[in-house]
């Protein structure tokens, strides 16, 4: 199993590095002249050309390229031109704003669309299990920019239930930074103002997000418990006298959530890119806004420091879920 491991390691690497080549060549083919736009519409040649060495723009695209990695495997990565900071300062100050939204909305579709296929499996062709499906299929279906617009028409101008706009109250100051999950250092510094105010401001942009990958997890987790439910030592346990739930608790479940924990892990990494379109639809101040502001630059550090650690994050999701597995299925611990 290390073996293994260390081999996907290996390969997550070399996909990145695969990933910096594709997204290089495609952000420098895009037309427009980014030192131009650095420097200013009233700049002078002069000063454009300066920022083009500056950013070692005049130099061909291979040695461009070239550079850019030797820096990347010494931790560089490189300078923003919109910003005109280090790229990686600029991630650490984002980072934060889109995991702490992604997290939430995957808790949801996990915790939700478990309930939903677990419920629409019990009570299979009932009433129940064709509303779960209308939900899901709901979820799937349904544009999230257009289920966004409709929870804020709604919750903040009609009904004035939940605030949009940001991660905070204005009036309030950000907690004292710990982890930079407004939340989680909330808790840890027991200020309950700000969490209170942290959660509100999260629900609709997490509820939004979530939403299509509900849909998904509650079909995976009905046909997955369906399967199981038929299994020989189900009958088994049944025929013990155990009672239903104990059955379905201990027996069926923990064996229907392995395939589960696929698609769990393939909806996070969705989730992390969904996240971009939701942050710009309730301004929420994560990746998603600092790359919307990259392209409109054509920043390229920007892009590919964005594009490589969204990369980054979904391998290491994906290497979480294959040592889940050790823990859920002893099968996989014997090999």
């Amino acid at each position: 199993m290390l073996n293994q491991l260390l081999r996907r390691i290996l390969l997550s690497l070399i996909a990145l590095i695969g990933i910096t080549l594709l997204v290089f060549i495609l952000s420098h083919v895009v037309p427009g002249d980014p030192a131009r736009l650095a420097a200013g519409p009233q700049a002078r040649e002069a000063q454009v050309e300066s920022v083009r060495k500056e950013y070692g723009l005049d130099k061909p695209l291979p040695q461009q390229y070239l550079i850019y990695m030797s820096d990347l495997f010494q931790g560089n990565l490189g300078k923003s031109l919109q910003s005109r900071r280090p790229v990686s300062e600029d991630l650490v100050d984002y980072f934060p704003a889109t995991l702490e939204l992604t997290l939430a909305a995957t808790l949801l579709a996990v915790i939700g669309g478990i309930a939903f296929g677990i419920l629409s499996a019990v009570h299979k062709n009932e009433w129940i299990d064709h509303l779960t499906r209308v939900i899901s299929l709901g979820g799937v279906s349904i544009p999230v920019f257009w289920l966004g617009l409709v929870l804020v028409l709604i919750f903040y101008r009609a009904l004035g239930w939940l605030p949009f706009g940001g991660r905070l109250d204005p009036s309030l100051s950000p907690p004292v930074h710990i982890t930079g999950l407004y939340i989680l250092d909330s808790l840890l510094t027991a200020n309950w103002q700000t969490l209170g105010s942290s959660i509100a401001y999260l629900i609709l942009p997490a509820v939004t997000l979530a939403f299509s990958s509900l849909g998904v997890v509650s079909r995976m987790t009905r046909a997955s418990l369906l399967d199981t439910l038929q299994e020989d030592y189900i009958r088994t346990a049944r025929g013990k006298g155990l009672q239903e739930r104990l059955v379905l608790m201990r027996h069926a479940l923990k064996n229907a959530l392995i395939p589960v924990t696929t698609i769990v892990g393939l909806q996070f990494g969705g989730l992390l890119g969904g996240a971009f379109l939701v942050e710009v639809i309730f301004s929420w101040p994560g990746l998603g806004t600092y790359a919307m502001k990259a392209i409109m630059f054509l920043d390229y550090n920007g892009i590919i420091g964005v594009t490589l650690l969204t990369g980054l994050v979904f391998m290491i999701v994906n290497l979480l879920v294959d040592l889940t597995y050790l823990t859920i299925d002893p099968r996989i611990r014997a090999q």
